[in-house]
């Protein structure tokens, strides 16, 4: 019979056994470890809190809880610290050339445009570009935007914050008319695919019936076709078979997208505005009714689709991009590339960062640059200082000369700066600092302090904006 349980007959020869006699002091202390002390609270493994450890992801979770959401946050954003590096061997060392060699024409037609977006002729395309880029990411900004600041950072009533926040949520309902139209009609065609055969026809036509197309904004008709036909129809098509799985999911995901597309309407927009309007606090911010009225109509135009500079492409263009490549049409060799390149783009845009993100890469007069920029528009300011105050933290990879990282906060027009260069360009302090200066000089711009010295490591981000952790303190649990 086979030994299933792998019983063995036991060594009786205990001289050279390996085997610890905890009452023999020359196999180690008698001591008890981790013992149970009433008087404090300790971890569940006995070790005390304050231990670091050597790696640095102890580093970066330190104290946090390791299974909350802003601790899964901080332990990504150090996983994720060399996003700009991933990108930049993808765009510049030749691994996109899988997707140019693909026979698929849409994949090569996507790249050859997205390389496009790319290349700058003169020094006004390249500050086109990135304003261009800029507008995109900064969704909330100008002068209306800058009046309700105003507003909230005076301890307004509560009637007048809560009316201010739910106008602030209407816009941002309002200028996503556009993204949530693409999610709904990307959702609609996954849904077909999941839907048994007989009903995928019926569903097919109700999509159609849709207006993907539309200006942001006008969501009445739309919105009647999710209401009526498109969630009844899923809806009853659960019940019927009882469905459960991915098609409820998908559908509930999709009825999330049509409240926040119908709360988006135009005219509700303006009701809203309205209630603001009526409010003595908020008028102190208007005094016209006339300017008030041109703030909204230009706000409008503003998050209109008709308005928004051809650089959008760029990032739907990338979007697209990396999509392709993590389903492997780049060669399965490099999913794994772009899939980091994707999760790095999310955790630098989620909605814990307090910060603009904004990833800049561009070819100019020969050479591959790629940039990525973090920006702290309303920066801690510290006793005595009253102007508003921003911090920037850029780092660019000029691909034939090295890497570069810059530090600067600018406040009242003026602005301290530390710039980190290549070991090959650390000699040349006193030029840089005279041609910075120059340039700073031309645009108004005053400088209060200014260092350059050789860059010998990587800065991550919670280093530069130490403000990021301290949101560690909190309790924040993940279900």
């Amino acid at each position: 019979m086979a030994n299933i349980l792998q019983v063995t007959t036991p060594n009786l020869n205990t001289e050279n056994r390996n085997v610890m006699n905890p009452q023999d002091p020359r196999q180690g202390s008698n001591a008890i470890h981790n013992p149970v002390d009433p008087s404090r609270v300790v971890r569940a493994d006995g070790k005390e809190g304050d231990q670091t450890g050597t790696n640095t992801q102890d580093t970066l979770l330190s104290v946090i809880n390791y299974e909350s959401n802003y601790g899964a946050f901080i332990k990504g954003l150090g996983e994720n610290s060399n996003l700009a590096e991933a990108m930049g061997r993808m765009l510049f060392s030749g691994e996109l050339a899988g997707l140019l060699g693909t026979e698929q024409t849409e994949v090569s037609a996507l790249m050859e445009k997205f390389l496009m977006t790319m290349q700058m002729d003169s020094p006004e395309d390249l500050l086109e570009y990135l304003q261009g880029q800029g507008e995109l990411q900064a969704r909330f900004k100008g002068e209306i935007f800058d009046k309700f600041r105003t507003i909230l950072s005076q301890s307004p009533s509560e009637h007048l914050k809560e009316a201010v926040m739910s106008f602030l949520k209407g816009y941002n309902n309002y200028s996503s008319g556009e993204h949530l139209l693409q999610q709904m009609h990307s959702l609609t065609d996954d849904i077909e695919q999941l839907l048994l055969r007989p009903y995928r026809e019926e569903f097919r036509q109700l999509a159609d019936s849709m207006d993907w197309d539309a200006a942001n904004g006008d969501t009445q008709d739309n919105t009647g076709v999710l209401n009526q036909k498109l969630i009844p129809f899923l809806s009853a098509y659960i019940s019927r078979t009882h469905d459960y799985g991915s098609v409820r999911e998908a559908a509930m995901l999709l009825i999330f997208h049509a409240v926040r597309y119908q709360n988006g309407e135009k005219g509700q927009l303006f009701k809203l505005f309205d209630a603001l309007a009526g409010d003595r606090e908020f008028q102190k911010a208007f005094p016209g009714e006339g300017e008030a009225q041109a703030n909204m109509e230009k706000l409008l135009m503003e998050g209109s689709r008709e308005t928004r500079p051809v650089l959008s492409q760029f990032a739907d263009n990338l979007a697209g991009l990396l999509l392709k490549g993590a389903n492997g049409h780049g060669g399965l060799e490099n999913v794994q590339q772009f899939y980091n390149i994707m999760n790095g783009m999310l955790i630098n845009e989620s909605v814990y960062l307090p910060l603009l993100h904004f990833i800049l890469p561009f070819q100019y007069e020969d050479n591959n640059v790629m940039s990525e920029m973090w920006v702290d528009p309303d920066a801690k300011r510290e006793d005595g200082e009253e102007g508003r105050r921003i911090k920037l933290f850029l780092k660019f990879d000029i691909r034939s000369v090295g890497k570069f990282e810059l530090i600067m906060t600018l406040q009242d027009r003026q602005t301290r700066m530390q710039l980190f260069v290549p070991p090959a360009l650390a000699k040349q302090e006193r030029k840089i600092q005279l041609e910075v200066a120059d340039i700073m000089k031309r645009n108004g711009i005053r400088i209060g302090q200014f260092f350059v010295r050789e860059r010998v490591r990587d800065r991550r981000i919670d280093e530069v904006f130490p403000e990021i952790r301290e949101k560690e303190r909190t309790i924040n649990v993940r279900i």
